[in-house]
């Protein structure tokens, strides 16, 4: 059974910190709280603003093992999503984030482990 208090079942929260190829840099923690801020104020933001925010907002909860960032993390995918901003250029934005020195290669991350909670959204 699904836990609710977990929003990346079946993956356990002591492996959070290795699902994600990269973590934010101390730059990067600068970055992601001001486009974070911007997204909660309703400022206007550009499409790369919204993919860099889902990007970071995802290494950042799940680096610091935090349920409930994860799950604020998945409901602003989904309200986006809702409004009509999908991800777009994603690969630019990410690209564009680690040239700015905001993210760097996770030396915990394992391939394919995010796989399996999404192996088990698509059985659901």
């Amino acid at each position: 059974m699904h836990n609710e208090k977990d929003p990346l079942y079946p993956i356990n929260l002591s492996n959070y910190p290795k699902l994600f190829d990269f973590v934010l840099t101390a730059k990067g923690l600068l970055y992601f709280n001001e486009i974070k801020r911007k997204y909660f104020l309703q400022k206007e933001m550009t499409l790369d603003e919204y993919n860099k925010l889902r990007l970071m907002y995802v290494y950042y909860a799940t680096s610091n093992k935090n349920i409930e960032e994860v799950s604020m993390w998945q409901k602003i995918c989904q309200s986006l999503d809702e409004k009509g901003i999908y991800e777009k250029n994603m690969y630019a934005s990410k690209a564009d984030l680690i040239n700015q020195n905001l993210i760097t290669k996770n030396p915990e991350y394992v391939p394919g482990l995010y796989k399996t909670h999404i192996d088990f959204i698509k059985r659901k």
